[in-house]
This record gives C-alpha cells, sequence and structure tokens, in this order.
C-alpha cells in the first residue's frame, strides 16, 4: 500500500510539474509579443528590461509579506542570486544584440540550444544521466524548433551566433542558480532576488550606456496602450518564470529546461492571434515535431 502511495505522489508531482511548465510556456510566449506591442507604441528595449524587473521585483515582495514570509535570504545564496542576475543581463544583451547581425529566427533556435548546456551540466554533476533516447528527442525539438521558426542560414554571420549563444549561456547559468535557490528557499525567493540584482544591472546599463554613447536612452511609452503592454510583459515575465522554477524543484532543472521548448511555440501561437501572423505548412510540421518530441521525452524513464 505504501509503495502503490508512493507512486500515486509520483504521478502526481509529475503531472502538477508538467502542468507548471505548460503555464510558464504561455505567460513567457506572451512576453516577446507584449514587448512587441509596446515598442510599436514608443517604447524601446532596455525600457520595457527595466520595467519588467520593477514590476516583477514589487509583484513578488508584495506577494511575500502578504503570506508573513521574509525577504531577506542567507549570505551564501546572495552570491549565486547575483550570480543569476549578471547572466541573466548577459542573457538579456545578448539576445538583443544577436538580433543586429543575425535573423530573429535563428537568434532564437540559438537561445535555446540553452537546455543542452543545463543537462550537460547536471549530467556531469550526477544530478540527471542522460541516455541515447532522451538525446534524440532533444536533439529533434531542436529541428522541429528551427523548422517551425523558419530559420534560414543565408544571412548567417558569426559574430551574431557567438551573441545568441551567450545569451543561450546566460540562461543556462540562471536556470542552474536559481534552480539550487528554489529548492533551498522557495521559487517565490529565489525570483526575488534573482530578479532584483539582474533589474539592478539593468538600471545601471540604462544610465551608464547613454553616457557612453553605447545604446540610446530608455524611451517609454507614448500612451496608455503602450503601458498596457509593457506591464502586461513585466507581469508575463514575473509569473513565467516563477512557475519556471517552481516546475524545475518538481521535475528538476534538466526536464524543466527541455520542456520549455514549448516556450517559442506558444510565442508563435501568441503572434498568430495577437498580430495577425500565419504558418506556413513547414511551421506547422515544426509545431508538431516539437510536440511530438517533447512528448516522447517526457515518456522516457529517467535515471536520476
Amino acid at each position: 500500500m505504501a509503495q502503490g502511495d508512493a507512486s500515486a505522489h509520483a504521478a502526481g508531482s509529475r503531472f502538477l510539474g508538467l502542468f507548471f511548465i505548460i503555464v510558464a510556456a504561455l505567460f513567457i510566449g506572451l512576453m516577446p509579443n507584449a514587448a512587441k506591442l509596446a515598442y510599436g507604441e514608443g517604447a524601446n528595449p532596455i525600457a520595457v528590461l527595466v520595467i519588467r524587473a520593477v514590476v516583477a521585483v514589487t509583484g513578488l515582495a508584495v506577494f511575500l509579506r502578504m503570506r508573513g514570509n521574509m525577504l531577506s535570504i542567507p549570505r551564501p545564496f546572495v552570491r549565486k542570486t547575483a550570480l543569476a542576475g549578471i547572466a541573466m543581463l548577459f542573457s538579456a544583451g545578448g539576445g538583443m544584440s544577436a538580433v543586429a547581425y543575425i535573423d530573429v529566427s535563428l537568434a532564437s533556435v540559438l537561445f535555446f540550444t540553452f537546455p543542452f548546456f543545463v543537462a550537460a551540466v547536471n549530467h556531469f554533476r550526477g544530478l540527471t544521466r542522460l541516455g541515447r533516447a532522451e538525446v534524440i528527442c532533444m536533439i529533434l525539438a531542436f529541428l522541429g524548433l528551427a523548422l517551425a521558426l523558419g530559420v534560414s542560414l543565408e544571412n548567417a554571420n558569426l559574430t551574431g551566433i557567438a551573441l545568441a549563444l551567450v545569451s543561450s549561456l546566460g540562461i543556462a547559468v540562471t536556470v542552474l542558480a536559481t534552480t539550487d535557490t528554489s529548492i533551498a528557499l522557495g521559487a517565490v525567493r529565489a525570483n526575488l532576488h534573482m530578479t532584483l540584482w539582474a533589474g539592478a544591472y539593468f538600471i545601471l546599463l540604462a544610465v551608464l550606456g547613454p553616457l557612453t554613447g553605447a545604446m540610446q536612452p530608455m524611451r517609454f511609452p507614448a500612451n496608455a496602450v503602450g503601458w498596457g503592454w509593457v506591464l502586461a510583459a513585466g507581469v508575463s515575465f514575473t509569473l513565467g518564470y516563477l512557475f519556471f522554477f517552481i516546475a524545475a524543484t518538481i521535475l528538476g532543472a534538466t526536464k524543466a529546461s527541455v520542456l520549455s521548448i514549448l516556450e517559442p511555440i506558444m510565442m508563435i501561437a501568441f503572434a498568430v492571434i495577437l498580430v495577425g501572423e500565419t504558418l506556413s505548412p513547414l511551421q506547422a510540421l515544426g509545431v508538431t515535431l516539437v510536440f511530438g518530441s517533447l512528448i516522447a521525452f517526457d515518456l522516457v524513464p529517467k535515471r536520476a
């Protein structure tokens, strides 16, 4: 009976983790589309990055205080969340810079090499052992993503590719550091401090960047509609990463990272719904391949 209860609990935890990953993918899929609509109303990327960090820190801090939880964290985790914040800065900076040299679709696909980095680190740490079947599923999901995003190598540029991979490495470090902190302190506190550090770095960049001539000053939306989309980007960023790290504490960072390939598929869905884009037959095939590969990945027994 005890064994049956344990199996039922494990199955329940697995489905809860999958539920959180899907919810995270929905919110993170909404985020870039909301940002794109905010850009159309006069905002620029650095302003959106700063505002979404302020929204996230405020929302998470208020939530913790309403529940009577502490906001501070032990000193050893301060270093880890500071590292995660720096990694988030490199991830955002690399991604924003890469699209100046290569197509957005290629930059997006290269960004989603981060599950391979996370899986490799956790494999060598002995936390999650990957077999041949899991690696094949990951590669097929990655190829499906390339088809879904309509990647072309015509405008490939080594600088752009390097910057996109810096972005991927940045988010991989963020995932690894914040997952460890989430397991110890809870996902909300871990996300609060990671975002607090990232927000401080973004504000510093927004102040120093224009002074050095490296970037334009922050430009905010010109109307209420634009502010609405900026706030939507902030809320979706907050909830997307929060649910992702909750899922990662349940499923493990490797599995959560691989399943997060659903995020760009959700971005495509929101682009169709909100922006009016259409899918080609090849893109539809790619979406199908992503879903099929991730389902197969989830069904392959994992070796911890």
